[in-house]
């Protein structure tokens, strides 16, 4: 009966939780919160749903240990090298900082301890990966400058839980501080066993079970691999949490990482959640709301205290203070892991019970608003950047030419190097800006026109040489970045015209409101170009297939075109005459440069007839038979496909 008890606590738990998480949902209240608050109402405190909470905690303990387990699956060695400055110096400083600055602030308000105030500490420098990165990943703002800022910290204050673990029985003084060296030193000698088997036994382990082709082998192999590593490790002394995440870890870069977390996904998320649940059983509801006053300044303090400190620690990577406060703020929060730290330290005595209730009221508090924060952070980082006037670093704005009627490209990621390149192959003068050092000194190194300089700013703008651009092209990942600086370019100078280029068809949208000459989002862009390839497949003419694009772009309100383009030509074209239309632009050497229309008897010899001819800014609609050309003339060609190739043969060798 003690099963059917347990099993009926279980599912009265979980409609508690899925009732909250509906209902919390619409208020954009994040999921773990509602857990929590779930759990406080299930729990001995309030309804006594559960009577049986060591049960329930032994298999929470299971969903800590399978979620740090795709923690280390989630650990990219690619991705630490990409973001290594982020991991490597804001994240250190971010949570020391944070750490001493909460323990200074404790000691002097209320006294105590050291130890009790440092661990309080870095409870409270933990952030939220799990809240964070969703909000983010809404928002498309995990490749801009400070989600990649704040992408990189959490990755270093995932991998410190592994030291935070081992630490805090050192401060609890169940390990004496004369012995911590060899405390640790033991623990990661265990680390490294623990490591290295897993690095040449799971592998093997799944490679076996692959081999009998048996669908349901594979998931229970991944689950005796995360779960077995983690029952090892506490055998040798080293907590089950720490061993679960090694396991990962060491899967991370074989063969079988995706698919062992596809497989363990739904187990974890039913576990872990069941962790969040119980932690909600320990919040007691009386003296939560007989304290809600000092519960509310908690909560204030930690959030400014993390925002500030975090800031500044983050200066360090951060290329500007707006990306610096956009990412203090939206790390303002305490994390999901810190929970896992402080039931520890509650255990250890490192926390009194009445400390433990008002931080976990508190923390939950910083979970709630945390949507509310990055969604806020841009606004106030430029806010706060713009009342501090910090220069915008422009390290060689001295050597940037003045240049006229050339292209500024803001941004030099993948569409940057594309632009660029295409620019120069046309002998188009252009400027680069980017905001990342590393990049610009890369790029420069290889010839590049590119400069260090923040795209929002007014004087970086200027020192582009904005106003005598002959366009601005906007390729940034940072849709908030991208709207900055279309307005700002825009009441700068209202006629350069401005392309930018968006993820999505509402952000394309904004951008034209703002100012933009034209908006591209890739969404739309992406899908036009499967359809155009579906369409070439199923053989449905080319001329056919531009028409229904162009309509489709027409239709679509995310792009405003500004006067035809040049392709106008070969649309209309193909529109009037339902024949195919094609284009060659004569170079240097051809065999047609310097001939006449009529010698180059391109419809007796190919089948093919031009029908207009672009010379300059000049557009030559059937061009007269004596017309020379002149190398650079962009001709435009009716015939079928095949007259179209001679024609381009034709024109270049003369045969």
């Amino acid at each position: 009966m003690a099963e059917h008890i347990l099993l009926r606590e279980l599912v009265l738990t979980y409609v508690v939780a899925l009732l909250f998480i509906v209902v919390l949902a619409r208020v954009r209240i994040p999921s773990i919160v509602a857990l929590i608050a779930a759990g406080a109402v299930a729990g001995p405190f309030a309804l006594a749903i559960v009577s049986t909470q060591a049960e329930v905690e032994a298999m929470a303990e299971l969903g800590i240990v399978l979620l740090l387990f795709t923690v280390g699956l989630d650990f990219s060695l690619a991705e630490i090298r990409r973001i290594w400055k982020a991991v490597v110096i804001a994240g250190p400083a971010q949570i020391t900082a944070t750490a001493v600055a909460v323990m200074a602030l404790l000691l002097v308000a209320l006294g105590g301890t050291w130890r009790s105030a440092f661990f309080i500490g870095l409870f409270v420098a933990l952030s939220s990966t799990a809240i964070v990165l969703k909000e983010l990943s809404e928002r498309n703002q995990l490749d801009s400058p400070h989600g990649r800022l704040v992408v990189g910290v959490m990755l270093f204050q995932d991998v410190c839980l592994v030291v935070l673990l081992l630490v805090v029985p050192i401060l609890s003084g169940q390990t004496p501080l004369a012995a911590a060296p060899l405390v640790l030193l033991r623990g990661l000698l265990a680390l490294g066993v623990v490591a290295l088997l897993s690095r040449v036994i799971l592998p093997t382990l799944l490679r076996v079970v692959t081999r009998t082709g048996r669908r349901e082998a594979f998931p229970l192999a991944v689950l005796v691999a995360s779960i077995g590593t983690a029952w090892a490790s506490s055998l040798l002394g080293v907590s089950m949490a720490l061993g679960a995440f090694l396991a990962g870890l060491m899967l991370a870069e074989s063969e079988f990482s995706h698919q062992a977390h596809s497989e363990i996904r739904p187990v974890r998320d039913l576990l872990a959640s069941l962790f969040f649940i119980s932690l909600g059983m320990l919040v007691e509801p009386t003296p939560l709301v007989r304290n809600l006053p000092l519960i509310a300044a908690v909560t204030a303090s930690i959030i400014v205290v993390k925002a500030v400190v975090a800031a500044g620690a983050l200066l360090m990577a951060a290329p500007l203070l707006r990306v610096a406060v956009t990412a203090a703020l939206a790390l303002a929060q305490v994390g999901e892991f810190s929970f896992v730290v402080g039931r520890t330290g509650l255990e250890m005595g490192l926390l009194s019970a009445a400390r433990w209730q008002t931080l976990l009221a508190a923390s939950i508090l910083t979970m709630v608003v945390t949507p509310a924060l990055v969604e806020a952070a841009p606004r106030v980082g430029s806010w706060i950047a713009g009342r501090a006037r910090r220069p915008v670093a422009v390290p060689e704005s001295t050597g940037i030419p003045p240049l006229a009627n050339h292209v500024v490209i803001l941004g030099y990621g993948v569409g940057g190097h594309l632009l660029a390149r295409a620019l120069r192959d046309l002998h188009v003068q252009y400027l680069i800006m980017e905001l990342n050092g590393a990049t610009v000194r890369q790029a420069r190194a290889g010839g590049e026109p590119i400069f260090y300089g923040d795209a929002t700013n007014p004087d970086t703008l200027d020192a582009a040489g904005m106003a005598r651009a002959q366009a601005i092209v906007a390729v940034l990942s940072d849709p908030q970045a991208t709207a900055r600086l279309v307005t700002t370019a825009r009441r700068l100078s209202p006629t350069v015209p401005i392309i930018a280029r968006t993820r999505y068809r509402l952000e394309a949208e904004q951008m034209v409101r703002l100012g933009a000459t034209l908006a591209v989002a890739e969404e739309l862009e992406a899908s036009l170009e499967v359809l155009a390839q579906l369409l070439a497949r199923l053989d449905i003419p080319g001329n056919v297939i531009e028409v229904l694009l162009d309509a489709f772009r027409r239709e679509s309100e995310s792009v405003r075109r500004i006067g035809a383009p040049q392709r106008a030509l070969e649309t209309m074209a193909s529109q009037m005459m339902q024949t195919p239309v094609g284009s060659h632009r004569l170079g240097d050497g051809d065999w047609a440069i310097g001939r006449t229309v009529a010698a180059a008897d391109l419809r007796t010899a190919t089948g093919a007839l031009i029908v207009a001819l672009k010379r300059g800014a000049q557009h030559i609609v059937s061009p007269p038979t004596d017309l020379r050309f002149e190398d650079g003339d962009v001709l435009y060609l009716v015939g079928d496909e095949s007259d179209v190739l001679l024609a381009r043969r034709r024109l270049t060798t003369g045969e």
